[in-house]
């Protein structure tokens, strides 16, 4: 009997076969790793978003506002010093649950992605205006 790791990646047509019985398996989506972890009776997704611990407090702003919006977590793996989005879901989630559950992660993950990103980007400056009479 497939456990929800596989089930996941089968509900989400995944190219990859996953080993039988497998708790963890890293899925190559959208550029980057997904991490898919077995973790007690729930299943865990994780991406990492910044390896800037600098970046840490000022995603933190966005957050809470994001909390109200979603399920999603933002958090520091100080293990592998990184800023990190994680979300979970039963391990007996049916397969329509475990493709909304992916689809709204990669959709938050998206979103993160392109905060981070705008903290990359340089400042913007306006060339100072002279008005003439």
């Amino acid at each position: 009997m497939p456990n929800a790791l596989e089930n996941l990646c089968a509900a989400i047509a995944y190219p990859d076969p996953v080993p039988a019985g497998a708790t963890a398996f890293q899925l190559h989506v959208d550029g980057g790793v997904v991490a898919a972890r077995l973790m007690g009776s729930r299943l865990v997704l994780s991406r990492a978003i910044s390896r800037q611990e600098a970046d840490l407090p000022k995603l933190a702003a966005y957050a809470a506002g994001r909390l109200l919006r979603e399920e999603t977590v933002l958090a520091w793996d100080e293990r592998a010093g990184e800023c990190i989005l994680w979300q979970e879901c039963p391990a007996t989630a049916s397969a329509q649950q475990l493709t909304r559950f992916f689809e709204t992660f990669m959709g938050s993950c998206d979103w993160w992605l392109a905060r981070v990103a705008d903290l990359a980007a340089p400042p913007v400056s306006f060339p100072e205006l002279v008005i003439v009479p």
